[in-house]
């Protein structure tokens, strides 16, 4: 991993979650998130007792790459384990929509009721509003996902921020 003035290289796989980055507390983000959006620790907390996560790895390619126009994230997890926690991008106010790209293994989308695979090197894309959620198929899956608001200057969602304590 490496890079220059204005530009940044990186391997998805390497590229660490927030919470393992230098003079993050976890304990303040859960805090903040409590007062301002316990909403979305109650849908985290709900996936976290209906699926299988163990094994599951965000990367923040966002924040490592420092990118501001667009969200940027990866999910990797074991077969049979959560990639993408059910939600629709309402609840939060953010209006996202997303495009999952499949970069290894395959993925069990769950998409307004109706169930799709996706394999390596296949792309789904999801309208704001559009209840979906993602399992992994095989060991190791990673999803690369980018989003962002239709016709609206990026910010980050409120999820995404208040992780230095």
């Amino acid at each position: 991993m490496g890079g220059g003035a204005g530009w940044r290289i990186g391997r998805l796989g390497e590229i660490p979650a927030r919470s393992e980055l230098p003079g993050v507390s976890v304990e303040e983000y859960r805090k903040a998130m409590a007062e301002r959006a316990p909403h979305i620790l109650e849908r985290w907390a709900d996936a976290g007792e209906r699926f299988a996560h163990v094994n599951r790895k965000t990367h923040d390619v966002r924040g490592y790459l420092g990118i501001e126009s667009f969200g940027a994230n990866a999910f990797q997890a074991h077969e049979g384990e959560l990639l993408v926690v059910p939600h629709d991008e309402l609840g939060e106010g953010e209006q996202n929509e997303e495009l999952y790209l499949v970069v290894e293994g395959r993925a069990r989308f769950v998409c307004d009721g109706e169930t799709v695979e996706v394999g390596r090197g296949e792309v789904l894309y999801a309208r704001p509003g559009v209840r979906r959620e993602a399992v992994a198929l095989e060991t190791p899956t990673m999803l690369f996902i980018v989003g962002g608001r239709p016709g609206k200057a990026y910010s980050p969602p409120i999820w995404a921020t208040d992780w230095r304590g």
